[in-house]
């Protein structure tokens, strides 16, 4: 049983055992002073997986769990200067608890600044979030050695996704018909990858991981990255730019531009089953963490990947509907 969030606890941590949070915040000040940084002087920034904190001229980020973060900063270190990453200043391990520590770049994170900007500019920021991905996609041939085919959202194996769908078909108690529609998108996303081009895609291409700063200025957070489809990457700026935080579908100028864009960058042959499968998994996953959190301040059918999922399984396709005609 998780123990009650206190009256400080950081929003980002009200799931977890506040003891190992605190943990956590104790090895990030520890980092932070190695590189000069006092972490009561830092601000907390967006994200899930990892504890991030930035200022005094560096970001923090740690993992929750143990997790070697090695990986990540060589890929980091090779990416091209136009993605935009900050330098990284250093990456170790704290007890089993990859960290790495970049200097801070001016700006505002994206998901933050998202409801301020007018419409135009949160269509320009879509275009210009899919142009710092497709810098990445565009060197896959020297990067590709620096991720592997799964990771994220994105599972080994169909087994692996069955087993997932096995878990929402409990949680969400889906008739026989999404039963048989779930599993008939993940068969077609698994034997249609590997008959396309392998992109090394960002994995996360989510708002909360790029900076703003009057336009996208930097690509961040790139744990997740992943050898596969370009679908990959298209079906989150997709999900980004239509889908509320709530999980309502938006109507907007971004997700106008950013239908164009996978319109644009789908397989012609196997985009639409790409596309219907990497949203499915990655509704999936979301659902996986849903779950292990056990929330019973609201109904299962009412969580946000849980919408999302039987929207994407109904005759429309959900928020990719557009795309999928």
């Amino acid at each position: 049983m998780v123990p009650e969030p206190s009256a400080d606890t950081h929003p980002l941590d009200q799931h977890r055992d506040p003891s190992h949070a605190a943990l956590v915040r104790g090895w990030a000040a520890e980092v932070a002073a190695r590189y000069r940084g006092e972490l009561t002087r830092m601000r907390r920034a967006n994200g899930y997986s990892n504890a991030t904190w930035v200022g005094d001229g560096i970001a923090v980020r740690i993992a929750h769990t143990p997790v070697d973060m090695a990986r990540e900063a060589a890929l980091v270190r090779a990416l091209p200067r136009e993605v935009g990453h900050p330098d990284i200043l250093g990456e170790g391990t704290t007890e089993g608890h990859g960290w790495i520590v970049t200097a801070e770049v001016r700006g505002q994170n994206l998901h933050e600044a998202w409801p301020m900007l007018t419409p135009a500019e949160q269509r320009q920021a879509v275009r210009q979030l899919w142009a710092r991905a497709q810098i990445v996609h565009d060197a896959s041939s020297s990067l590709r050695t620096h991720v592997a085919s799964h990771g994220g959202f994105v599972p080994a194996t169909l087994g692996d996704a069955r087993a997932a769908a096995g878990r929402a078909e409990v949680a969400l108690g889906l008739s026989s018909a999404q039963r048989s529609r779930l599993h008939e998108v993940l068969e077609g996303y698994f034997r249609a990858a590997p008959l396309v081009e392998q992109t090394v895609n960002h994995g996360d291409l989510a708002l909360m991981n790029a900076l703003w700063d009057g336009e996208v200025v930097a690509l961040l957070d790139f744990e997740f990255a992943v050898l596969g489809p370009v679908e990959i990457d298209l079906c989150r700026l997709v999900c980004e730019a239509r889908v509320s935080e709530e999980g309502q579908r938006v109507d907007a100028e971004a997700g106008v531009a950013a239908v164009e864009i996978a319109a644009r960058h789908m397989d012609p042959v196997h985009g639409r089953a790409l596309i219907h499968g990497a949203a499915v998994l990655d509704q999936l996953r979301d659902l996986d963490i849903w779950l292990a959190l056990d929330s019973a301040e609201e109904r299962v059918e009412d969580w946000r990947p849980c919408r999302l999922l039987t929207e994407l399984l109904d005759a429309e396709g959900g928020y990719l509907a557009p795309l999928l005609r």
